[in-house]
């Protein structure tokens, strides 16, 4: 198993999925927190400091949109490389206007997140 030192946060509201993403992730070698609702999410965020982070577009709550906005508008946090996830068929266009750095259209393959994931902390690291 590859070892890698990068520390990913996870935040969708499904536990199925959720739990499948950790787990292909730790997988990998990836440490892998997770949120799975928004309760003191900015502050958590600040605190662990992940080198990604792979959020669902919807969120019971709220909107993983919103949040990638907010997250690119703060200083400290706007270098973290956002991969969001979702579904429905504009999501793409929407989620990168919202300042994710890339998308997954769900369903997805786990060759392609890995790859996706393994881009995004290239390209973190090259900043």
């Amino acid at each position: 198993m590859p070892e890698h030192s990068a520390h990913l946060l996870i935040i969708d509201d499904n536990e199925d999925i959720l739990f499948m993403l950790q787990t292909m992730l730790q997988m990998k070698g990836y440490k892998v927190s997770v949120k799975n609702n928004m309760e003191q999410l900015y502050e958590y965020i600040e605190r662990v400091h992940p080198d990604l982070i792979l959020m669902d577009m919807l969120l019971s709550g709220a909107d993983g949109r919103e949040v990638c906005k907010y997250l690119k508008s703060d200083g400290l946090l706007a270098s973290i490389p956002v991969i969001m996830i979702s579904a429905h068929p504009n999501a793409e266009k929407e989620c990168l206007e919202a300042g994710a750095n890339y998308f997954l259209g769900k369903p997805f393959e786990m060759i392609d997140l890995s790859a996706t994931v393994a881009a995004a902390i290239e390209g973190a690291s090259k900043r």
